[in-house]
Formats: C-alpha cells, structure tokens, sequence
C-alpha cells in the first residue's frame, strides 16, 4: 500500500512539470537494457526510470523518481518510488534526505537516508548513505545500505565513471566448516562508459559485478564469493535542463 501511495506522489509530481516550470530545477528519463549471468542464473532486465526536481526556495527543493525493473524470468515486475527533500547550496550541487519504497512480488522494502550531488559540464559525483526495513529477507535485519558514483569527462562528449553500492544482511550466510551463521555483504561494483550528445541525451554501457560474500568472525576469515554475477548494461538518458541530481533508491536494482 505504501508503494502505491509514494508512486502517486511521485508519478504526480512528475506529470505537473509543466505547472511548476517557474520553478523548475532539472528533470531525466532513462531507459536501459541488461544481460545478466552469473551463480544467480542467466536473465535479462528491461528499466524504465524518471525524475524530477524543482524548487520551493531558491534554496531548498522537492523531488520525485519512478523507476520499474522487469523481466521475463520474474513474476512480477519491481517498482520503486522515491521522494526526498534538498537543499541547493549552488545551481549544481545539492545535499538532500531521501524516503523510497519499493516493492516486488508481496515483498515490500523501504530506504531512507541522507544524501548529496555534484555535477558540471563534463563530471558528475554522488553518493547516499541510509537504513533499510525490508521483509525480503524474512527476519533478517538489512543493516544499512550505502553507495557513490563519479563519471568525468575525457573529450569530445565521452565520459568514464565507476560506481559502488553496498547492503549488509544480518545472519545470511552459513559457513559449512563451522556451522555459524555470518552477516552477509552485497556488493554491486561497475565501470560506466557515456557519450553525451549536445541537446541533454547520452547512451552509455556498463559493465559490472554483484557479489555477496562474509566473514567468519570466530576465526577471522574472509569468506569470499559466497555468490557472484555479472553484467552488461546499455542505456540511453535524457535531461530536461541540468537534469535531476538524484536517482532512485532501491536494494534491488543493483546492476542497473
């Protein structure tokens, strides 16, 4: 229920860009397209996503994303919706608090966090760090959630960037030898490559790996490659005026 609620906020918010043009900070639309494979199972993944921010001060701003992740191999497909407020300490650069909800199957995750942006002509960098409630894991606890991106420019509109994002589950991995349960880190790790083209479009790929591996800590061992993927992403973005600075938050779109 509570996604259903926030996706109206946000779609809404989204569809009154043209009423609140006089205070309109920045919007984007992406589309991408993944291949997956890995110890998870080989799949692809389809994304759409928006977002929109504008101000209610000169400072201080209001913002909204959608995003919804399907594929043939799931059974339903995942929505997330996120809003958060903002304070613009320059056109460009941004510090915010961010609430999202996602939701997939009858599985249901909510993120929130603090968070901050900073883009220019040819670089962009941001990074989030939040809790999370999510039954997607039982009873489990997911212990916090955190993640950056940076991309910057090399000339003639090219740009590299890498990207990090983390979650730690409480108590998700059994170690064999000894029979002890161990908290669990996901992990997704990708090098982006764009091409941004003169009227606010890009294409870009990715490639990537998500990894979930532990710790014994009794014995002080690095349980390493409890579960890996990789993947290939290609995508193509639009930005309405210097764009939104913040995407989504959601455990499960890693690898997007």
């Amino acid at each position: 229920m509570k996604t259903h609620i926030l996706a109206v906020i946000a779609a809404s918010t989204i569809a009154t860009a043209p009423a609140l043009a006089q205070q309109f900070n920045g919007a984007t639309l992406g589309l991408a397209y993944q291949d997956v494979g890995g110890d998870g199972g080989d799949f692809e993944v389809t994304s759409l996503s928006g977002g929109l921010e504008f101000g209610v001060t000169q400072n201080f701003a209001i913002g909204a994303n959608v995003e919804t992740i399907g594929s043939d191999d799931f059974i339903d497909d995942i929505f997330v919706g996120t809003i958060r407020g903002i304070y613009n300490s320059s056109p460009n650069s941004a510090v915010g608090a961010f609430y999202s909800v996602e939701n997939v199957d009858d599985f249901e995750t909510t993120l929130y966090g603090i968070e901050g942006a900073f883009t220019s002509a040819n670089s962009m960098f941001n990074a989030y760090l939040g809790a999370a409630d999510s039954d997607a894991f039982g009873d489990l606890d997911v212990l916090g959630v955190a993640g950056f991106g940076f991309e910057f420019g090399v000339g003639a509109g090219v740009s590299l960037g890498l990207e990090y994002e983390s979650y730690r589950v409480e108590d998700f991995l059994l170690v064999v030898d000894t029979g002890d349960i161990e908290d669990a880190n996901i992990t997704d790790t990708a090098l982006t490559a764009r091409y941004s083209f003169l009227d606010g479009a890009s294409v870009y790929a990715k490639a990537g790996r998500i990894r979930a591996f532990g710790s014994d800590r009794e014995a002080n061992v690095r349980i390493v490659g409890v579960d890996s993927s990789e993947y290939i992403t290609v995508g193509a973005e639009y930005k309405f005026g210097r764009g939104a600075l913040f995407d989504a938050r959601s455990l499960r779109s890693f690898g997007g």
